[in-house]
């Protein structure tokens, strides 16, 4: 399959210079671009239901700059998706970034990746093939992942019936970094990411008011633990209120660094 031809030619691509840092960038709700210098991955960035205001959108200028592949969204290698809801996934903007980024994939459910066949253009042989539905059974996919470059990796998570919800692990330049989507941890099952460090955790907000998302926090204490999908509305009195002095992401633009460059 062409798939698997673009994959090996990721494989092969130089990768980013050491001394350049791996960097976080928040675009909106749960979306983030993680980076180091050319090698670029997004998830859930590209997003258009606000439902009613309650979560933020990508500004008008952010979402062309994602679609179109213009700084700083330039050269991004992969888009991806943890589930079909319209505050983490957009299958139309989908097909446009791909019309517009001819290297770049995107992986996601067969609920995102089947909507997107059904777009205009989605069905076309180029775009087709790089839209990726990841063979995910209960258990994460093999140590290569879906994506050999960056190497990444998804395990379903809990969120609601009926809903598949990808929990996604993306490593760039040695930093492994764990995007946790909507999963609901009362209902998930967290095993499946048994044995697996992370340096990075990115967590919905509720993972601090509820005993098992504490939980699975706690069991990994040497992460960097980063709340996210709070309320656009919300004060940085009520986070506070909230999360106490916990590490969060709520304004477009906010960037971390997650490894300074080598000297």
């Amino acid at each position: 399959m062409k798939y698997w031809m673009i994959a090996a030619a990721l494989v092969c691509a130089p990768s980013a210079h050491a001394d350049e840092p791996v960097e976080l960038t928040f675009v909106a709700n749960e979306g983030v671009m993680i980076s180091q210098g050319e090698t670029k991955v997004l998830i859930d960035a590209l997003i258009w239901n606000s439902y009613d205001g309650t979560y933020a959108l990508p500004s008008d200028a952010t979402r062309a700059a994602m679609i179109n592949g213009t700084a700083p969204f330039d050269g991004v290698d992969a888009l991806l998706f943890t589930h079909i809801h319209g505050d983490h996934s957009d299958p139309a903007g989908a097909v446009e970034f791909l019309a517009a980024n001819g290297d770049a994939v995107v992986a996601a459910s067969a609920q995102i990746t089947s909507e997107m066949a059904a777009q205009p253009g989605g069905s076309d042989a180029d775009i087709a093939t790089r839209i990726i539905t990841p063979p995910l059974t209960a258990e994460r996919t093999g140590p290569e992942g879906v994506l050999q470059f960056p190497e990444s990796a998804g395990a379903w998570l809990f969120h609601r019936e009926g809903i598949d919800n990808i929990t996604w692990r993306v490593e760039i330049g040695g930093v492994s970094v764990l995007h946790l989507g909507d999963t609901q941890p009362q209902q998930a099952d967290f095993s499946t990411w048994d044995g697996v460090e992370f340096d990075v955790i990115l967590y919905p907000y509720w993972f601090a008011l509820m005993p098992q998302g504490q939980a699975f926090l706690a069991s990994h204490p040497d992460a960097r633990a980063i709340a996210f999908h709070i309320p656009a509305a919300t004060t940085e009195l009520q986070i506070r209120q909230a999360l106490g002095e916990a590490e969060y992401l709520h304004t477009e633009g906010q960037t971390l660094i997650l490894r300074e460059g080598d000297e």
